[in-house]
């Protein structure tokens, strides 16, 4: 596994043991759990769809001619919709605080619960209070402008803000005529108050999922861009050859993508004016946006082995790299790329040309799909002899780019 972030270079350094992946869960767009996610891939399912009435209106925000700053000119994205199910008593949450929260909290304490049953753990950990001490929450989740705080803005600002430009255009409207039209704009957005604001803070993602399992070991969130969910893995992987825990829960989230995201990936020109997402293909021209969650359970093989768990995978060894001074903050360098999987493979003790799939970034950029290809090519492409063929696959093609929650995407599919 590698990831170019904006991290410092670095290998995980420990016991060289490998790490078992023996639980998964997901929802991603067109599946709703592991089962159906693995039958779209199979079946070659393209999840990439208009919005849902539910996600943004297209009729107001969607402009294909526009530049704009509050304006998006690609509609098409991979979108959660009504699969975005979370019936909150089923965990222990007051339905009152719902409705203002952050999605990915509810969901992600869902998938949670869902990746520890399907590894054969959430019973073992409810009756083992050692085990519990001893389980790790790291949770790749971006800092985006999302649905619940959007709405804590608008109450808390934008309100405000829209009064004051309806005065200076009326001022003969009086204090109880501005106090209608503030009750009735608050009226019309989710609550915001002491119920839902928990829902809102950043980190809680992690350390709800914490509360309610009662898991004493370390809890946290993890922003490195596109690469979140892989530097959680690369945590848990040192945090568990390291022995600092012995079992932790891993993913990765971005389950609404709201206008505000849109507009920035719009004003970067990093969508696909063609409204296609095309990963390696000479006719690519931007990535597609995404929603998402998946979820791991990680434990040392040898203990894994020791107690008879059910084994999807071993990881073997990470490889992190910042692209240090590139031609800009957000260009792909090839010499970082090239720095991670080198670390990679040396700390995995594997070589290169044994390896037969390679599951891609490929988010259908032009820069960074070339540079990628360059960096895959530096690796893989010197290959004497009786070895295999290579396979090169990216999940994107079929579910769109889910940031955050991209890593891991990749991860389960493969």
């Amino acid at each position: 596994m590698t990831q170019a972030n904006n991290t410092e270079g670095a290998a995980v350094t420990g016991s060289g043991q490998g790490v078992a992946i023996i639980g998964m869960s997901c929802m991603f767009p067109g599946a709703r759990d592991l089962d159906a996610f693995w039958q779209n891939i199979v079946s070659k399912v393209d999840a990439v769809t208009d919005p849902p009435p539910e996600a943004w209106d297209s009729d107001i925000f969607y402009d294909p001619a526009s530049n704009a700053n509050d304006r998006v000119y690609c509609k098409k994205g991979g979108f959660l919709g009504p699969l975005a199910e979370f019936n909150p008593l089923d965990y222990g949450i007051m339905p009152i605080g719902l409705d203002g929260g952050e999605p990915d909290q509810w969901l992600g304490l869902k998938l949670a619960y869902d990746a520890l049953a399907d590894a054969r753990y959430l019973e073992r950990l409810r009756g083992d209070e050692t085990q519990r001490r001893r389980t790790a929450v790291i949770l790749g989740k971006g800092t985006y402008l999302n649905r619940g705080n959007l709405n804590m803005v608008q109450h808390s600002l934008v309100v405000d803000q829209t009064l004051q430009v309806l005065q200076s255009l009326h001022p003969e409207y009086g204090e109880e005529a501005l106090a209608l039209v503030r009750a009735e704009l608050k009226r019309k957005l989710p609550p915001f108050d002491a119920a839902s604001a928990p829902g809102l803070v950043p980190n809680i993602a992690a350390g709800r999922i914490a509360n309610r399992l009662d898991l004493m070991g370390p809890s946290y969130t993890v922003d490195a861009a596109c690469a979140s969910s892989l530097i959680a893995v690369e945590i848990a992987l040192r945090d568990l050859q390291t022995n600092h825990c012995d079992l932790a829960l891993v993913g990765g989230a971005q389950v609404t993508t709201p206008i505000p995201i849109l507009t920035l990936f719009s004003q970067l020109g990093a969508l696909s004016h063609q409204e296609q997402i095309r990963p390696f293909d000479s006719a690519a021209d931007g990535t597609i946006l995404s929603e998402g969650i998946g979820m791991l359970v990680l434990k040392r093989e040898a203990d894994a082995l020791r107690d008879g768990d059910r084994i999807y995978a071993v990881i073997k060894g990470v490889g992190s790299s910042s692209d240090g001074r590139a031609m800009s903050v957000l260009t792909p360098r090839l010499e970082g790329e090239v720095l991670a999987l080198r670390l990679a493979y040396e700390n995995a003790g594997i070589d290169p040309t044994t390896v037969g799939l390679i599951e891609a970034h490929g988010t259908g950029t032009l820069v960074g799909d070339a540079t990628e290809i360059e960096a895959l090519s530096a690796i893989f492409g010197e290959r004497e002899g009786e070895v295999p063929h290579t396979a090169l696959g990216t999940v994107k093609s079929m579910i769109g780019h889910t940031m955050p929650a991209a890593g891991v995407a990749g991860i389960i599919k493969t």
